[in-house]
């Protein structure tokens, strides 16, 4: 029994520490591309309105605007999302960079992982192209996040964007 507890306060020991101890860049959860055969600039106005994402992005129901203020830099939404294992959460979104026709970037305040999405808007191969590079991080460093929850969560994510990005060149291609 006694090595039962000893083995107990090791696992304890080295779980604390590991949430301690964090890595110093914000971890990719995912990164995905799609083509789609619009402009950049209808690309990029498409996907930056909130409003639009409950038609392609899985799982959410409503979008809320925080305030009256125009699109950009500081602009908070909430957005009601069906979370698996858990139900209807509300998320409060913050856009970080908004460069009209090229980058979005914003944050969520979704709990388990604080992820900041990154889209970047870029010309495709072809004219009436566009290349639309999704990627999330997680702000969460710990190297406890790192080494269990980040690994189920690119999984998730993964096959999540994957549908997601389906549904958007569906929706507008």
């Amino acid at each position: 029994m006694e090595i039962i507890a000893v083995i107990g306060v090791i696992f304890v020991s080295i779980c604390a520490m590991l949430s301690q101890l964090e890595v110093d860049y914000d971890p990719l959860i995912v990164d995905k591309s799609v083509v789609l055969a619009r402009t950049q600039k209808q690309v990029f106005y498409y996907v930056a309105d909130f409003h639009n994402h409950k038609k392609w992005i899985g799982g959410i129901s409503k979008t809320e605007e925080l305030d009256d203020s125009l699109m950009g830099e500081g602009k908070q939404f909430y957005q009601m999302v069906e979370t698996p294992f858990v139900g209807e959460t509300k998320q409060q979104l913050e856009i970080l960079q908004y460069t009209p026709t090229s980058k979005l970037v914003y944050n969520s305040n979704m709990e388990l992982l604080k992820p900041r999405m990154e889209l970047e808007i870029t010309p495709g191969n072809k004219p009436g192209q566009t290349r639309l590079t999704w990627k999330t991080y997680s702000r969460r460093r710990s190297y406890l996040f790192c080494m269990t929850i980040l690994p189920v969560s690119k999984y998730f994510t993964n096959a999540n964007l994957r549908t997601t990005l389906f549904n958007l060149r569906t929706l507008i291609h």
